[in-house]
C-alpha cells in the first residue's frame, strides 16, 4: 500500500539511488498523490507516491508515463528518471523555475507562452488512449448516488456532457491546464500529466479559461494567441469545450468534496452551479 510506502522506501528502488544520503522534503500535494524534493549531490528530483484515493480517481497511470515521457524529450515537460506504476512512484527532473500564479495570466506575455506550450503539447504523438468525458462523468455521478443535494445536479452535468457533440479532432493533450501546473516562462513547461490523453485540443483552452474565470477578452487573446488570429468558429467551439469543461470541473470537484471537504471547494461548486445552464 502506497500509504505505508515513505519516501526513503520509494528511494531505494531506484537504482543508483541512495535513498539514506538523500535530502527529502515533502512539497504540497494534491488528492491522488505524496511529492517531495529530493536531493542527492548535485541531483535533484521530484518524487511522487500514489496516495490511497489514487485508484479512485485514476484508472491508470501507463498513459500518464508514456506521455510523460514523450513530453519531457520535447522540452514540454520535466524528464521522467525513473517509474513504477505497480508501486505508484515517478521521480522526474526537478525544474527550478517558478510555478505560474494565477495573477500571472493577466500578463499578455504569458498568455502568448501558454499558447505556444500549448501548441508544443497538441504536437505531440497521440496516445492512443481517447479521453472519455461522457465515462468520467457517469462513474462521477454514481459516486454521488448517496448524496441527494449533489446528487440532482450531477445528473444535470452528465447531460450537459452527453450534449455536446465531439469534432473528431483529437491530439495529445494535457487536460488540467491551471497556472499551478506550469512553470517558467522561456520555455515554459507543464507539470502534473495524470489527466493526460487523446482529447480535444480546444479543451485544454477551456481548461484554463473555465477554471481560472477569464474574461471574455482574455479568452479570445489566447486563443487567437494559440490558432494564429481570430476565428468566429474557432470561438463557438471554444465555448462548447468551456461549457463541458465547468460540468466535469463541478463533477470532479464534487467527488474530491466528498472525500476532502472545505469551504473553498464549496464556495467553488456554488460558483460553477450558478454558472453552469
Amino acid at each position: 500500500m502506497s500509504s505505508s510506502m515513505t519516501a526513503y522506501d520509494a528511494l531505494a528502488s531506484v537504482p543508483g539511488w541512495d535513498a539514506a544520503s538523500t535530502q527529502i522534503d515533502e512539497l504540497e500535494g494534491g488528492l491522488t498523490n505524496r511529492t517531495y524534493h529530493v536531493r542527492l549531490d548535485e541531483k535533484e528530483c521530484v518524487l511522487r507516491i500514489d496516495a490511497d484515493h489514487t485508484s479512485t480517481v485514476l484508472a491508470d497511470r501507463s498513459c500518464e508515463i508514456e506521455i510523460l515521457k514523450k513530453a519531457g524529450e520535447a522540452g514540454v515537460a520535466p524528464r521522467v528518471v525513473y517509474s513504477d506504476i505497480d508501486r505508484g512512484v515517478l521521480l522526474t527532473e526537478f525544474l527550478p523555475e517558478p510555478v505560474w500564479q494565477e495573477a500571472d495570466l493577466e500578463n499578455p506575455d504569458y498568455i502568448e507562452a501558454l499558447a505556444d506550450v500549448l501548441r508544443r503539447v497538441h504536437a505531440l504523438p497521440l496516445c492512443e488512449l481517447q479521453v472519455d468525458l461522457n465515462l468520467s462523468a457517469r462513474r462521477y455521478e454514481e459516486g454521488l448516488q448517496a448524496r441527494h443535494g449533489l446528487h440532482d445536479f450531477a445528473t444535470r452535468c452528465v447531460d450537459i456532457i452527453s450534449s455536446i457533440p465531439g469534432r473528431d479532432t483529437f491530439v495529445c493533450c494535457h487536460n488540467d491546464v491551471v497556472a499551478g501546473n506550469i512553470i517558467g516562462l522561456t520555455p515554459a513547461r507543464m507539470i502534473d500529466w495524470e489527466y493526460a490523453g487523446d482529447n480535444d485540443p480546444l479543451f485544454d483552452l477551456a481548461s484554463v479559461v473555465g477554471y481560472h474565470n477569464f474574461s471574455k477578452q482574455r479568452a479570445q487573446h489566447l486563443l487567437s494567441a494559440y490558432a494564429g488570429g481570430t476565428d468566429s468558429e474557432l470561438e463557438e467551439y471554444l465555448a462548447e469545450q468551456l461549457r463541458l469543461y465547468d460540468a466535469i470541473q463541478w463533477l470532479w470537484l464534487a467527488a474530491r468534496h466528498l472525500v476532502s471537504p472545505n469551504h473553498k471547494q464549496a464556495v467553488r461548486l456554488e460558483e460553477l452551479q450558478q454558472r453552469i445552464r
